[in-house]
């Protein structure tokens, strides 16, 4: 950006001297480049190496924001030794980009979303996406450097006043959704509120278009005012399992009234009618949906299968809801999703 000179009125001599001394200090600025690009330095953390962070011109004031992990931060204002006058508002590309220790993702509509940490893990810019991979202090089992899957901004999602907020999604691998889970559990102090929901569909490939968590009373057909978080996305994706004391999966595909097809767990058929089993509430977890599965016939797998198995892929929406037998519904709220922060956690396709 080139300065705005002033014509400055006066002896000959004088002017010269003042034409001399404004362009050194335009080329000496340590602001600027020689094509007259602002610049920011940047640095790399052992929370998160940058491999290929997406450049954007860095205004004459720079404030400091938050950090993802949710420590505070004061906004300090840094002013060029040489200040200009903008000839027009600056641009950033949408991407994502390394703010203070973190990234963020600049979106398109001017929102920046911030990368959250998962404990154990890293963030890496690489190729226009944010991916997390294991440290050598993690408590997943994973061996260090291992990928374990990314930070997804696209994502929204209903908020227990009944609004939405854009607060991106994270795609992780089984053992790191199974840990979390487990953590989740020992949290909660009643025997039949100790369950969660991973949502059980890889949304990885949906990476430029909007996925949408949302909660309604509209499940199961046959199931009046059944609660349920559904998930709306684009195209076709995984379903995976997402229940770690699963004891497989039974995928039915009659077309049971709008419902297209579900997925229960086996165990669920040996629990008593009428009550919530304190030690398998989560087997009790119906996953459905309304559009054509990639599975044209019913498919039972009776057998311990491990987090992120596949089940079959879906397209349209996909809801999960818990129903115990004899048909007693239970209500779902955000809070009962599995997050790290506010962001949704979906279980990755292994």
């Amino acid at each position: 950006m080139e300065p705005r000179r002033r014509v400055v009125a006066g002896l000959t001599g004088v002017a010269v001297v003042l034409i001399v001394v404004g362009l050194t200090a335009v080329v000496f600025d340590p602001g600027f480049t020689r094509d007259g690009k602002a610049t920011a330095s940047s640095s790399q953390t052992a929370l998160a190496r940058l491999s290929s962070p997406p450049s954007s011109p860095s205004p004459t004031v720079r404030p400091t924001l938050p950090l993802a992990s949710g420590s505070p931060g004061t906004p300090t204002p840094t002013v060029s030794s040489s200040p200009t006058v903008s000839a027009g508002p600056t641009e950033r590309s949408t991407g994502f980009a390394q703010q203070g220790d973190g990234f963020v993702y600049f979106a398109a509509d001017g929102s920046t979303i911030p990368v959250i940490p998962v404990t154990g893990l890293e963030v890496r810019i690489e190729s226009g996406k944010a991916h997390y991979y294991a440290l050598a202090s993690n408590k997943y089992g994973l061996a260090p450097d291992s990928y374990v899957g990314d930070f997804m901004p696209l994502v929204s999602m209903g908020q227990a006043d009944g609004s939405s907020a854009e607060t991106g999604g994270i795609v992780l691998a089984g053992p790191v959704v199974k840990t979390l889970i487990d953590d989740k559990l020992a949290s909660i102090a009643t025997d039949p509120d100790r369950w969660i929901v991973a949502l059980p569909i890889d949304i990885r490939s949906s990476f430029a278009s909007m996925v949408d968590v949302s909660f309604d009373q509209f499940g199961l057909v046959g199931l009046s005012n059944t609660p349920r978080v559904v998930v709306h996305f684009s195209g076709s994706l995984p379903v995976v399992e997402s229940i770690p004391a699963n004891g497989g999966f039974h995928v039915l595909v009659e077309q049971l009234g709008a419902t297209a097809w579900q997925v229960i767990d086996p165990v669920r058929l040996g629990i008593a009618e009428g009550a919530s089993d304190p030690a398998h509430v989560m087997n009790q977890l119906v996953v459905y949906g309304s559009g054509a599965p990639s599975v044209k016939s019913d498919n039972a797998v009776d057998g311990k299968v491990t987090l992120g198995q596949l089940m079959l892929k879906a397209s349209g929406d996909v809801s999960v809801s818990l129903v115990v037998s004899g048909n007693v519904r239970t209500a779902l709220d955000p809070d009962k999703v599995l997050t790290v922060g506010d962001v949704p956690v979906f279980v990755a396709s292994s």
